[in-house]
């Protein structure tokens, strides 16, 4: 973990008994379930920032029952095999990041999220995974060295331009994924009486964009309990008017899953 920084101080930090600590004394204890949590009190805009508990576990049943499992293959063949160190920021409750794990076991992968009910839903499950470490910390204040990441993965996710261009190493890789036009397009339609289509992400500050790739297929939820789920993990859920949540939940969902994934170069 020599790619890490001290989010007080960004001196590096170096494990000791109880977690981390950087050369000024910052002590930074890894939690029970093996994380770290980077992320200074001052920094913290909220009690508790990020998805909420309930969205992260319903996002956790949907995602491993496998309807997302295309874009996660998709995206580790997108992976280059000589990776030694990549970052999945936004990472949620670890879904994308441990499958980036599972196809690069001698990297060393770093989740890192600032909803700590989702890190610590991550690191719970990959707790004996080696080479894969989830931290609490901010995507606008990456815990990370400069030039330290061979690959830094966005799904859906924000970030700040100059973040992502001091941590990926030069010639190193930026891979976000966004939606597609059609992502969701019958659910949508359900909810808008206009449906605006989905631009894609603008280039970051200091990239080129190497490779445009698209997932698209179609999704069936036949089980109620999957449909509640896939409900509680969409921003729609605070949306849905109680009549249209009930006629979903009563009905299979049919609609399309298409996601936009853009490649870029560090200059």
């Amino acid at each position: 973990m020599k790619d890490l920084r001290c989010p007080l101080c960004h001196r590096p930090l170096l494990q000791n008994i109880q977690g981390l600590a950087c050369v000024n004394r910052h002590q930074f204890d890894r939690a029970k379930e093996g994380y770290f949590n980077l992320l200074p009190v001052q920094n913290k805009h909220s009690l508790e920032p990020g998805d909420a508990k309930e969205q992260l576990q319903a996002r956790r049943q949907f995602l491993q029952a496998g309807f997302f499992e295309s874009l996660k293959l998709r995206l580790q063949e997108l992976v280059p095999a000589t990776t030694e160190t990549l970052v999945d920021i936004g990472c949620g409750e670890g879904y994308f990041t441990a499958g980036f794990s599972e196809v690069m076991p001698r990297a060393q992968v770093y989740g890192i999220d600032i909803a700590k009910a989702g890190v610590r839903l991550a690191a719970k499950t990959s707790k004996e995974r080696t080479g894969l470490t989830y931290c609490v910390a901010s995507s606008f204040d990456l815990p990370l060295a400069d030039d330290s990441m061979d690959v830094v993965t966005r799904i859906y996710a924000p970030s700040k331009d100059s973040e992502l261009y001091r941590v990926i190493k030069p010639g190193g890789k930026l891979v976000i994924v966004a939606p597609g036009e059609n992502h969701l397009l019958a659910l949508r339609s359900r909810i808008y009486k206009e449906v605006r289509p989905h631009s894609l992400p603008e280039t970051p500050a200091g990239f080129v964009r190497a490779e445009q790739h698209r997932v698209e297929e179609d999704l069936r939820v036949g089980e109620r309990d999957m449909r509640a789920s896939f409900l509680a993990m969409t921003p729609f859920a605070w949306k849905l008017a109680p009549e249209l949540r009930d006629s979903i939940l009563d009905g299979e969902l049919r609609d399309t899953l298409d996601f936009m994934i853009s490649v870029y170069s560090k200059n």
